[in-house]
């Protein structure tokens, strides 16, 4: 009998034999798995995927060994937070303090886990300031790393210890962002889950130019390109009233997330809170970790995997495997993240959006049958 073994996933199995967990069968709850049948070649179905070109050969009762549903994987994120003294300017501190608490407290950022560290600022390591510059004392974080749950904040330590730090700032000072981002991927880089379950990413807030330290935003966004290429380290940049757009996009970009947030000064609070959900949500339904088998010397084919969508109104159709990101166009699809040794299943962009908006989609990993290529 084969285990499939995925730290992120919950896998759904049939009263059958062993784990056949086949298509169109139920679970031990008695739930109907999604039909995982290819519905047609080349591009359609609904949401306007591609499912391949497997036609009726594709995924069958037959050879599926297992259906597991497809979880997100969890997110380690890093908040570099701004608090030089123009943050006082505009309601912008009182904003971002109700935003920044609320994203803590809300119960969909449970399995989020968060580091939080504010710039400048000489808690808990002096250093990340516009005089000493140092990128070791902003890679030391206020609140270290820890995962959220659904508890109040009397019952989740992390939470409590968030909203507390947030809580006791004040703005004061320039805004050393070389240190800051340096820091922040400094730190970032040295907590990559080396066996890829969890995506490590970096926020960072400002509502300011560089001031102090290295004022070349080349430099600055070299540091956000550093860490995409030597760890998958994502940059995020969420400019407030006074950052320079241009710059942030230029961070972002480096860093892997194409563009700025921008959060105006006429709703503080809510765009800093949409922003923050938008990075959150960003993972959502659209990477999850590569099935490993439990069992001694068993492997995981990778040309047997196939990723099945089922939308909120029951229609399931598979998507068909691309070569890579580079590959992926307005019809959908997925892909390994390396094709010869995968970890991780992404989808494209265009399936990513159509399943994000699908509040009752559901993505299902089918495995034992040949892959439906596109």
């Amino acid at each position: 009998m084969t285990a499939w073994r995925s730290i992120a996933w919950t896998i759904s199995t049939c009263a059958m034999v062993g784990w056949a967990a086949l298509a169109g069968c139920s679970d031990d709850e008695g739930t109907t798995l999604p039909s995982s049948s290819t519905t047609s070649s080349g591009s359609g179905g609904s949401g306007g995927f591609s499912t391949g070109s497997g036609g009726s050969g594709g995924i069958t009762n037959e050879c599926a060994s297992a259906v597991i549903e497809g979880d997100p994987i969890p997110v380690t994120m890093y908040i570099m937070f701004d608090k030089s003294g123009s943050m006082l300017f505009d309601q912008k501190w009182t904003g971002a303090k109700t935003a920044l608490i609320a994203f803590f407290q809300d119960s969909d950022s449970a399995g989020l886990s968060v580091a939080l560290r504010f710039f400048p600022d000489d808690d808990p390591v002096p250093g990340c300031n516009d005089v000493a510059c140092s990128a070791q004392a902003c890679a030391t974080p206020l609140v270290d790393a820890g995962e959220l749950n659904e508890l109040p904040a009397h019952s989740d330590p992390q939470q409590e210890a968030l909203v507390t730090a947030v809580q006791d700032e004040s703005p004061d000072g320039q805004t050393p962002m070389y240190a800051a981002l340096a820091g922040a991927t400094q730190w970032a880089l040295n907590n990559v889950d080396p066996e890829g379950i969890r995506q490590t990413v970096v926020v960072l807030v400002t509502d300011g130019e560089p001031n102090g330290c290295n004022e070349d935003i080349g430099a600055i966004a070299s540091l956000a390109s550093n860490a995409l290429n030597t760890g998958d380290v994502l940059t995020y940049a969420i400019g407030m009233e006074g950052s320079d757009l241009g710059q942030l996009n230029q961070i972002a970009a480096a860093g892997g997330t194409d563009q700025a947030f921008v959060v105006g000064n006429s709703n503080v609070h809510q765009g800093l809170m949409d922003a923050l959900k938008e990075i959150r949500k960003s993972k959502l339904d659209c990477e999850f970790p590569m099935p490993e088998s439990e069992d001694v010397g068993e492997e995981v084919n990778p040309g047997e995997i196939n990723v099945t969508y089922t939308s909120g109104d029951g229609e399931s159709q598979t998507l068909g495997q691309v070569p890579g990101a580079s590959s992926c166009d307005s019809t959908g699809g997925w892909y390994y993240d390396d094709p010869n040794i995968p970890t991780t299943i992404h989808l494209c962009p265009a399936t990513c959006d159509v399943v994000q908006s699908d509040s009752d989609a559901q993505v299902s990993i089918v495995v034992g049958c040949k892959t439906v290529l596109k």
